[in-house]
């Protein structure tokens, strides 16, 4: 596996909590190699998991072609930072292992606002 690094702007479904029962939305701003980014807008803040608590998140992949199918990045992370931005958000970064691509429902659809998917940098 090459390291590697890219920001992006993907919308996700966070669950956390005992038996993950909390769910809120956010949107993982970088990964890199085994670490992403997320930002929680300041009306998020309050559900926002602790450090070294394990989350799960479902982060939405845009779809340029209309035969594919839609996918999501299903991903088991732990806190390891967290920092306080001036405007009263929030960005958490995620430690994870491995993640796993799997067919995005149409519930998922449904609970997250449209974000602007805007594209991959390298």
């Amino acid at each position: 596996m090459r390291p590697f690094s890219a920001k992006v702007e993907l919308p996700c479904r966070v669950f956390c909590g005992p038996d993950a029962t909390l769910e809120f939305s956010g949107l993982v701003v970088k990964i890199d190699t085994g670490r992403l980014v997320l930002a929680l807008p300041e009306g998020q803040t309050r559900a926002c998991p602790d450090l070294g608590e394990s989350v799960r998140l479902e982060l939405l992949l845009p779809v340029k072609a209309r035969s594919a199918a839609a996918k999501c990045l299903n991903v088991r992370a732990r806190v390891a930072h967290t920092t306080e931005m001036p405007d009263g958000s929030w960005q958490l970064v995620l430690n994870f292992r491995r993640a796993s691509f799997r067919d995005r429902s149409e519930n998922i659809l449904r609970k997250l606002p449209k974000a602007a998917a805007s594209g991959w940098t390298m």
